[in-house]
């Protein structure tokens, strides 16, 4: 068995390497016309399939439900994020004297990190690392204005630590990630046809539409930059 997503992606891979191997052909093809008198002029032969439609018969034989992300408790969180905190001040001599800050900055923290942990016990909003992210960085500015360190420190140093803290808190904010729903299904011929029954088996009808992509090259800041653009 396979899941679902992983038969269709290799569908649309497969064309993918097909165009490559078509590709790699042509270019083959065009070394031989330019050393050919009577060829050399003539365009070039090149195979695309801008269209693919295919007529696949599958069983359906598991729904695999999707698995909630599952966040560390506030307590948790919030030790460690303080601990990489308070290393950064020491190691960046960042605020270090501001004890206002650093007990602002606690305080609003841990209030943070309850009230999105309540929010999304309660189901009001989904489980994500981000939401963490947020709540921590505003608890991160109100602190900064409590404290009136935000007119202390320069912008610069201050935006260094706010965006160590982001990083952190997006390091250990989840106790396990989220996995979407999967459904298990077979595509092999001998299979689809020992176990179909009208209950479980489908055919699906699939249009793969090919879209080619090439490499531009421009100039950005000074720098030389190759982007895939589309032909």
């Amino acid at each position: 068995m396979s899941e679902l997503s992983e038969v269709l992606g290799s569908l649309m891979i497969s064309l993918v390497h097909a165009r490559r191997l078509a590709d790699e052909e042509t270019a083959a093809v065009a070394e031989y016309y330019k050393d050919h008198p009577l060829l050399e002029g003539m365009s070039l032969p090149r195979v695309r399939v801008p269209e693919l439609t295919i007529d696949m018969p599958l069983t359906i034989n598991q729904h695999i439900p999707a698995k909630n992300a599952e966040l560390d408790s506030p307590a948790n969180v919030h030790k460690a994020l303080m601990s990489h905190f308070n290393q950064a001040l020491d190691d960046e001599d960042i605020l270090s004297r501001t004890k206002s800050f650093q007990h602002n900055f606690d305080r609003e923290a841990r209030a943070a990190l309850d009230k999105v942990t309540e929010r999304q016990r309660n189901g009001d909003v989904r489980i994500s690392k981000e939401s963490m992210v947020r709540a921590v960085d505003e608890a991160f500015q109100k602190a900064l204005k409590k404290s009136g360190s935000d007119k202390e420190v320069p912008f610069e140093r201050l935006s260094a630590v706010n965006k160590q803290v982001r990083h952190n808190v997006s390091a250990i904010a989840l106790k396990s990630r989220s996995t979407p729903p999967a459904i298990k299904t077979s595509v092999v011929s001998s299979e689809v046809k020992e176990t179909a029954t009208p209950q479980n088996s489908i055919r699906l009808n699939i249009t793969i539409r090919e879209e080619g992509l090439e490499w531009a090259t421009g100039i950005e800041n000074g720098q030389t930059k190759n982007k895939l653009m589309p032909e």
